[in-house]
């Protein structure tokens, strides 16, 4: 299996994500004191250290917060699936997450429709979350 697009950067704060997302799990990090959830970036979560973290598998489930139907493609890997859906879902846990929303008509879309998350193999190494619409 050919991958022919950019790849996300893996690193030490992301590599649970994408472990887990090859598993058909999606994990995110939670403060152990407050329990707000964020997406594998402790740089945007003022004042928390790593004793105060955990990763955490949650439902894939939410609802769309924002979107935008990409007509121009990111780049020549892209082109032939214009138009495509980029949006930020705001999960049942309250964290939000900028994914694709696939396996739907563009029109089809609209702020607070329920999505769930489905899993995207693209090689051995990289799994892709992304959402479909949850009807």
């Amino acid at each position: 299996m050919e991958y022919n697009k950019p790849i996300p950067l893996i690193d030490n704060d992301s590599s649970k994500y994408w472990e887990s997302a090859k598993n058909n799990k999606l994990m995110l990090q939670r403060t152990k004191n407050s329990k707000e959830y964020f997406l594998y970036s402790k740089q945007l979560i003022n004042n928390i250290d790593e004793s105060d973290s955990e990763w955490v598998e949650v439902s894939g489930e939410g609802k769309i917060y924002s979107f935008t139907i990409v007509y121009a493609p990111a780049g020549p890997a892209f082109k032939d699936e214009t138009p495509y859906i980029v949006a930020s879902i705001e999960l049942t846990e309250g964290a939000r997450i900028i994914s694709n929303i696939i396996d739907t008509d563009p029109n089809n879309i609209s702020i607070g429709k329920k999505v769930k998350v489905v899993y995207e193999k693209q090689s051995e190494d990289l799994t892709i979350p992304k959402f479909v619409i949850d009807e």
